[in-house]
């Protein structure tokens, strides 16, 4: 569909209801996209809310979305990869108290393949 860039053909079945998060992961590793995710009626509140950590907003996030199973859940299968990179700092500062202590080897491992900032770890 939009071979010349998987980001926007990403955001485009984001915008269209795609809940899986890594399909979305390319639109929410891209630095164009991640806020159309967060402020899009229609995108899946999961993909929204990383769209608000990619695009460094987490002040649009409420207090039920950064609480979310689903969320802590999803940025946890991210820990490790680019896209992952790109939201941890975020997450780091609303993350849920103690959230980090069960993906601890995750996020050391990540640190060590410079992959997530040891301060975000």
């Amino acid at each position: 569909m939009h071979s010349s860039s998987p980001a926007l053909a990403a955001t485009l079945q984001a915008l269209r209801g795609e809940s899986d998060v890594h399909v979305a992961a390319l639109t929410i590793g891209d630095p164009y996209f991640p806020r159309v995710l967060t402020l899009a009626p229609s995108v899946d509140p999961v993909i929204g809310a990383l769209g608000a950590l990619a695009g460094e907003v987490p002040a649009l996030l409420t207090p039920s979305a950064i609480e979310s199973p689903a969320l802590s859940a999803a940025v946890a299968s991210l820990i490790g990869t680019n896209t992952g990179e790109r939201i941890l700092p975020t997450w780091a500062k609303v993350a849920p108290a103690g959230w980090g202590a069960s993906h601890a080897d995750a996020l050391i491992d990540a640190v060590h393949d410079n992959r997530c900032a040891r301060w975000a770890a």
